[in-house]
């Protein structure tokens, strides 16, 4: 059975180290390591694919190290004499599992040129510029130069490797018979199963009474990959900026004219853990509401008035005011200039606000009042 291939980021091998849920089990064997080789100027097996299975006999194979290379790289093993005279090289490398169970994906990085094919336990697992039908004398589907080491997942590892000893056979091609250069030099590396679904772990501001809400910030208990601002909803909106990392994410909100809210998650959030496969959000946790009541306990303050005061002007009979927020309620009654009404108060929102009273030529003009409400 042929299985689907996944490509991955080269970094993504690396980046489980230090999570709060760690997927990174350990490495089978390194780049660089030792391997029986066999040259493809004929088929080892004859022409099937008994040389992939556990129990072939590779004695008479030769054995070196990686990288398995000529024209490109350095070290390793040289094959000085592959260029025209064969395009396929043939690999095996036998390795120990204590528990299929405990494996959940593997990870096979390798710098390659220019194709593979890889089977383990004779069930080929990835197939990456190889032909369907490989023989001694195949070539490569497609060129590729090395240079790099790349990552390929390998999933549902428990189906097909066994307690105990297991087998990985590789074979690798040329494009061509005349190509200037081949390379093989690969890893493998295992992930623990983690089925534990990534959780809520605070909400700031939390739920509750707060003077305003326009930005929440969530922390979750590990790190979390596929966060989008449309993951989050404040009265059915969703944010309109989104910004942060790993555990803990920023949402941004429109302004709204409300009194209440609820904060709720889009049913189809794409928010998963980085275990090796991902866990999917807490269901619980994607499904509660939380629930907020905005209550505006702070005055509003009057940060402005011009002329300022203290000021001496050559005569006065308007002064404007600018609030610290939008208040309303304010009109000619409730003030005095000089001890009088002013002649008419206009204005909106946080301001300007203007009044307008008898002229005064000269002396002080006081102008006092009661508090506006916001």
């Amino acid at each position: 059975m042929k299985r689907q291939l996944f490509v991955l980021a080269t970094l993504a091998c690396v980046v489980g180290a230090g999570f709060v849920h760690s997927a990174y089990a350990g490495t089978i064997f390194k780049r660089g390591a030792n391997w029986n080789y066999y040259k493809g100027n004929d088929h080892p097996s004859g022409g099937d694919l008994e040389w992939t299975e556990a129990e072939f006999d590779d004695s008479d194979w030769e054995n070196g190290p990686s990288p398995f290379r000529y024209g490109d790289g350095s070290g390793g093993t040289p094959l000085n004499d592959m260029r025209n005279k064969y395009t396929t090289m043939f690999f095996r490398k036998t390795f120990t599992v204590a528990n299929p169970d405990n494996i959940s994906e593997m990870d096979f990085i390798i710098d390659y040129d220019d194709g593979f094919t890889v089977w383990i336990n004779e069930e080929e697992v990835l197939n990456v510029g190889g032909p369907a039908n490989p023989d001694y004398d195949s070539v490569a589907t497609v060129g590729h130069e090395s240079g790099t080491f790349e990552t390929f997942a390998i999933q549902d590892p428990a189906s097909f490797l066994t307690k105990g000893k297991n087998v990985i056979a590789i074979m690798g091609f040329n494009v061509g018979m005349t190509s200037s250069d081949f390379m093989m030099n690969a890893e493998l590396r295992t992930f623990q199963p983690d089925k534990s679904p990534p959780k809520v772990a605070s909400f700031d501001p939390p739920p509750g009474n707060v003077g305003m809400l326009r930005e929440v910030t969530v922390r979750f208990d590990e790190e979390v990959t596929g966060v989008d601002a449309d993951d989050l909803w404040l009265n059915g909106d969703p944010a309109v900026q989104l910004r942060g990392g790993s555990t803990l994410w920023t949402f941004t909100f429109a302004p709204g004219n409300f009194h209440e809210a609820t904060l709720s998650w889009n049913p189809n959030h794409g928010i998963v853990d980085v275990a090796r496969p991902p866990n999917a959000m807490d269901a619980a946790a994607a499904a509660a509401a939380h629930r907020y009541r905005i209550v505006d306990d702070m005055p509003p303050a009057l940060i402005t008035i011009l002329p300022p005061p203290g000021s001496t002007v050559r005569g006065l009979d308007r002064v404007r005011l600018f609030f610290s927020e939008p208040v309303r309620g304010l009109d000619a009654a409730d003030l005095r200039v000089n001890g009088k009404p002013p002649l008419s108060i206009a204005g909106v929102a946080s301001g300007p606000w203007q009044i307008e009273f008898e002229p005064v030529e000269s002396g002080t003009v006081t102008i006092a009042g009661r508090k506006a409400t916001a």
